[in-house]
Order: structure tokens, then sequence, then C-alpha cells
């Protein structure tokens, strides 16, 4: 079982969550599979090229099924609802292939790494989202930082 900061971007990285109806549409996506999936994920964000998630794997679930899941489910589901965009998108690959990850080793860097994560719209002049369901466990997380 580790923690991993992990983030993967959209096809050249494309700044498609600009929009504001597709990035509801992907908060809800990404819900949906962390939901669907039982994923652990202690926080997220999405920006709009990229996602940023802390994520906890397991020997029966490792990193490369879940960023698998999270990728695919999301993509399907994204491009079922907005099908136009599937011609700017080579057929249909709203993800690059791979993801960037690193390994959380200690308090100190997860607590450091969830700030980074949370304040990352914040930083890049964006409007918060309309909910705070992203953050996983709010109130569980908010007593520790």
């Amino acid at each position: 079982m580790a923690l991993h900061h992990v983030n993967f971007h959209t096809l050249n990285s494309k700044p498609i969550f600009e929009d504001e109806t597709y990035d509801r549409m992907m908060r809800t996506c990404l819900h949906n599979v962390l939901r669907e999936r039982q994923i652990i994920c202690l926080a997220w964000e999405i920006m709009p090229t990229h996602v940023h998630l802390i994520i906890e794997d397991f020997p029966d679930l490792p990193r490369p099924r879940i960023l698998q899941y999270l990728k695919g489910d999301t993509s399907r589901a994204f491009l079922v609802a907005f099908p136009h965009l599937r011609a700017d998108l080579l057929g249909g690959h709203l993800w690059t292939k791979g993801y960037y990850a690193v390994r959380i080793i200690s308090y100190k860097q997860f607590l450091a790494t969830l700030r980074y994560v949370r304040a990352n719209r914040q930083r890049a002049d964006l409007q918060p989202p309309e909910s705070l369901e992203h953050f996983g466990n709010e109130r569980e997380i908010q007593r520790h930082t």
C-alpha cells in the first residue's frame, strides 16, 4: 500500500476544461468513477489541461490499474456526453498516454502535496469549483492541516 500524487494530461495538453460545462461534467465523471470503482482518493483537482489526484494503491489494486480505470472510464463517459469533441481528439483520445506519479513517503510530504493540489486552481487564477466534494473526506483531512 502506498499513497501517490498522480497527474495526467489531456491530449496535446488541449485546455478542454477551461469550458465550465466540460469542467463540471468531468468533475461528475471523476467523482462517479472514484465511487463506483471504490478507489481511495484523498484529494483531486481538475485543471484546464490536466488532473491531479492523491490516491492509495494496493497489491490487488495497483496504481497502473487505478489509472486505467480513471482515464478509461472518465474518457468514455465524457465523450458519450460530448460526442462532437471526438473529431478534435483524434477520434476519441481524451487523455495522453501515460501519467506522472510520485510516491508520498511521509506525513509532511502528504500535507505539502495536499496543499499543492488544493491550491492549484487559485495559483492559476481560476475560479474555485462549484462544490468541494472532489476533496474526498474534507472534514477528516481538515483536522490535519
